[in-house]
């Protein structure tokens, strides 16, 4: 169980948390893009996609940023 439990202490919960927010984020924007291309999109779909966009962003951008106690780069 040691090794499983230095994994753990090693693994960073925010920016774990945005990748894992990311990949069904990023299905979204694809299903988004094959709409824009298979249909007649409409302005509110593409004011939907951008707000998508606008929150994930924000959201990843928090999570990346350094925290207090991070080594400075």
């Amino acid at each position: 169980m040691a090794p499983l439990s230095k994994r753990l202490r090693q693994v960073e919960a925010p920016r774990t948390a945005a990748i894992a927010l990311a990949v069904p984020l990023l299905g979204i924007l694809g299903a988004y893009g094959y709409a824009l291309t298979a249909v007649k999109y409409t302005p509110g779909g593409l004011a939907a996609a951008a707000g998508v966009v606008g929150i994930a962003g924000t959201g990843f951008l928090y999570a990346w940023r350094a925290v207090s106690g991070a080594a400075v780069e």
